[in-house]
């Protein structure tokens, strides 16, 4: 079997990084490394309207502040949106609405971290039902892709997701795949020496062979890969993670991120400590029959806080030769 071939991007990480790594600076870096397409994160998106508009005002819950200047920097690129789907609460359900009218040129959706939203898997997919008819109704119409997030409190494994996902039944809704979110929750727990789950090789394996052989191909629409860094001791981990109120994966997801192989690509002295099994998690999504695009999303504090402009081009660089490694580790797995 050849290998597959793949629309690869790159995902302009935001949190963590430096003010001078504008998205100006991101996008020439992207571009020069040979990337076509680029996923361009909600923060760099108002920075940049901030930038070009003095003055300019940013959305707040109900969607209020200088949307047209959004959308005009924004073209047709969408960012996450989270914290949508779920609320019995009428006036948190009409604030997430109106939030998503005045994004739904600019919107992706991440599931909710926020504990008074409803564990109901019906609500849930009520509310995103709702918001992929309207997606649908969009003048170009809109594809949603719902991603899981591994410190979401209802919706945190890729199986959570297709479940969601399947209440939905819309054709325009389905899933994005994040080989850094399916790791935490079923290989890693970066908070202990070992930095994995107790069995976490059979663990993964079972959740893996059970992905490739049920969810369809047509229901994938993109695949974020990046990897998980233990370089951070857990006591330093869980301190951060204190200190700035978010559960510790999420506070792992925001710093700790490098692309997988980095080390043999970057040829870095003291490494970024990548150790989840991210080429795993790729195969088992390209044995669903999937070929859609690869978005290579990292944030790596450490680097990306330096005033260093040239920092943007080296992920950038990197990824680009990442991405030919995984196709050639692929080929020696027979694709």
């Amino acid at each position: 079997m050849s290998a597959p071939s793949i629309p690869i991007c790159y995902a302009t990480p935001s949190a963590g990084m430096h003010p001078s790594h504008t998205l100006a600076v991101k996008l020439r870096a992207i571009a020069a490394s040979g990337f076509k397409l680029t996923e361009i994160a909600f923060p760099d998106l108002e920075a940049y309207a901030a930038q070009q508009y003095p003055g300019y005002r940013k959305l707040d819950n109900l969607g209020r502040g200088d949307l047209e200047c959004l959308c005009a920097v924004a073209d047709e690129i969408r960012a996450l949106f989270s914290e949508f789907e779920g609320y019995m609460d009428v006036k948190k359900r009409e604030e997430g609405f109106d939030r998503a009218h005045a994004w739904f040129r600019v919107l992706g959706v991440g599931s909710s971290d926020d504990p008074s939203s409803s564990s109901d898997l019906e609500i849930i997919a009520r509310d995103l039902r709702q918001l992929a008819d309207e997606a649908a109704a969009q003048d170009p119409p809109i594809r949603l892709a719902y991603e899981m997030w591994a410190w979401g409190v209802h919706v945190n494994t890729w199986e959570g997701t297709w479940e969601v996902c399947k209440r939905v039944n819309r054709p325009n809704f389905g899933l994005c795949l994040d080989t850094f979110q399916i790791c935490a929750r079923a290989y890693a727990d970066p908070t202990t020496p070992s930095g994995c789950l107790p069995s976490a090789s059979d663990t993964l394996s079972t959740s893996l062979q059970t992905l490739a052989k049920t969810v369809p191909p047509s229901k994938i629409f993109y695949l974020q890969i990046s990897d998980g860094s233990g370089k951070i001791s857990p006591d330093a981990l869980l301190r951060t993670a204190e200190e700035q109120g978010i559960p510790p994966l999420y506070a792992w997801s925001n710093a700790w991120r490098p692309l997988p192989y980095m080390d043999e690509v970057a040829k870095a002295n003291d490494g970024y400590g990548g150790y989840l099994p991210v080429l795993d998690v790729v195969e088992a999504v390209l044995n669903t029959g999937w070929r859609g695009p690869w978005s290579y999303e990292v944030f790596y504090e450490e680097d990306m806080a330096r005033e260093d402009t040239g920092v943007p081009r080296k992920w950038t660089d990197a990824a680009r030769a990442v991405h030919e490694l995984i196709l050639k580790k692929l080929q020696r797995r027979g694709f």
